[in-house]
């Protein structure tokens, strides 16, 4: 065991859920100094809301939990903290204040969480003494904030600087440009905000080392623009909720980030990213039409650059996505590795059933790219009326799916992940670094392979993550 090098180990038991770190550390004394540190990695702090005055033996318990947490044999080793509203607490309600006994200890101990890397503030009122513990905490590299979470203006030093890497304010949280001063223009490199408002404003400078930016809504595209110009050198731009931008004109859409890699987002602004030469992905949250989708390609027949496209498809029995369809998706990105196409039709019963049957059956035979490494095809059922789901596929529609994944292999040598869904029926082939192949012909296998691949990809997001 002494000869097992430590990072080894330590791979193995960041894997393992906090019971079997336990079990670990009490069977071998250099499992228990490698082991018993991984426990109190992650620190939740379970406040009381800011209009309550706690009972004294309730508040005692958790600040004693906030001392054993915050104690040299404890606080180096927590990585992760989070900061969470329990309502459980009892006392006397009454009016709000800013008083507040347990965040005031926390933000005092904070320089105790040498090690701390990721901080999540939830309705947090931050303090001077909060925001200056907060700036000199050696390794953060990322601060996530919700509520009302806005730091004091007053007295405070500007020389104080949030050296993070990432920075996310969520939930509804209306930010004004405060958090905008402190972030380091030099360090920052992912944000997520609830709207871009602030960064608008004429008072924050520019960001030139941000790459990823993520927007929940941007629905006032004057200041959107105004705030995404501060982004120079954006790289991976999301806006899960499908805003648009409207009413600008050619010079401002040229404007928005200029050397964009990355689009998620409505299909209505792809016309404006497409004519970026260094975009490479996109993906689609709207639905839409095959024939809305190449109209906002704004009339160019090949996109070499682009190798990722996800996207979501309304199909009806007078705009089906067939043959010529798919083969003109191939025609427009000949050098895609990554193809997710989701299908939403309109239409149901026997009709759809050829309609799938025939996709199985001219996918072989589509120019597909030898580049082509990842393809999904899913059919999304959620507008269908349950009657429509009861019964599984007949023997005859159920394609011969080993035959057809050698068929895809032997055009595209580079593929190695293949999943098809069409709610009952189901095909997974995972190539890695060894092959993973599954097969549903009803709704209850379908789902338990579905929830075995969500986990899989789950695990393998975390630890790839930034």
């Amino acid at each position: 065991m002494d000869i097992f090098p430590t990072e080894l180990w330590l791979e193995v038991f960041s894997r393992l859920p906090p019971a079997a770190h336990r079990s670990l550390s009490s069977t071998h004394r250099t499992l228990y100094d490698i082991a018993r540190p991984l426990g109190f990695t992650e620190f939740t702090l379970y406040m009381y809301p800011y209009d309550l005055q706690p009972e004294k033996a309730q508040l005692d318990d958790a600040l004693e939990r906030l001392r054993f947490w915050t104690s040299p044999r404890i606080a180096p080793h927590v990585r992760s903290c989070t900061t969470s509203q329990n309502m459980d607490w009892q006392g006397a309600w009454g009016e709000q204040t800013d008083e507040h006994v347990l965040i005031s200890a926390f933000f005092e101990r904070l320089p105790r969480f040498t090690g701390l890397e990721r901080l999540h503030a939830d309705d947090i009122r931050f303090t001077r003494t909060g925001i200056t513990n907060l700036c000199g905490l050696p390794a953060l590299t990322y601060v996530g904030v919700s509520g009302w979470t806005i730091p004091p203006l007053e007295h405070m030093d500007p020389a104080l600087t949030l050296r993070v890497a990432g920075f996310l304010a969520r939930h509804g949280y209306l930010m004004n440009n405060t958090w905008f001063s402190l972030l380091s223009r030099d360090t920052l490199r992912e944000l997520e905000l609830y709207k871009p408002l602030a960064l608008a404003s004429s008072e924050v400078q520019f960001f030139p080392n941000v790459h990823t930016l993520r927007i929940e809504r941007f629905s006032d595209t004057i200041h959107a623009v105004a705030a995404f110009n501060k982004l120079p050198n954006l790289r991976s731009f999301s806006s899960p909720n499908g805003d648009v931008f409207s009413g600008l004109t050619p010079a401002r859409e040229s404007s928005i980030f200029p050397v964009l890699k990355e689009y998620t987002g409505a299909h209505q602004n792809l016309h404006i990213f497409v004519q970026r030469t260094t975009l490479t992905h996109i993906t689609l949250v709207s639905r839409s039409t095959f024939a809305d989708f190449i109209t906002e390609l704004q009339g160019i027949t090949v996109f070499p650059n682009i190798t990722s496209v996800a996207v979501r498809f309304i199909t009806t029995s007078q705009a089906a996505f067939g043959e010529a369809e798919i083969g003109t998706l191939f025609t427009l990105f000949p050098n895609l590795t990554e193809l997710q196409l989701t299908l939403l039709p309109t239409e149901h019963g026997e009709l759809l059933t050829r309609r799938m049957n025939s996709f199985f059956e001219i996918l072989p035979s589509s120019p597909l790219p030898s580049t082509l490494n990842f393809l999904t095809f899913q059919w999304e059922f959620c507008e269908y009326d349950e009657s429509d789901h009861e019964s599984p596929p007949h023997a005859a529609d159920i394609p011969d799916f080993p035959v057809l994944r050698a068929e895809l292999v032997a055009k595209c040598p580079a593929l190695n992940y293949i999943f098809f869904d069409r709610y009952h029926l189901l095909f997974l082939w995972w190539k890695t670094s060894s092959v993973w192949e599954a097969t549903a012909y009803n709704w209850s296998d379908a789902h338990d392979i579905r929830e075995q691949l969500k986990e899989a990809q789950s695990e393998k997001t975390v630890h790839t993550r930034f």
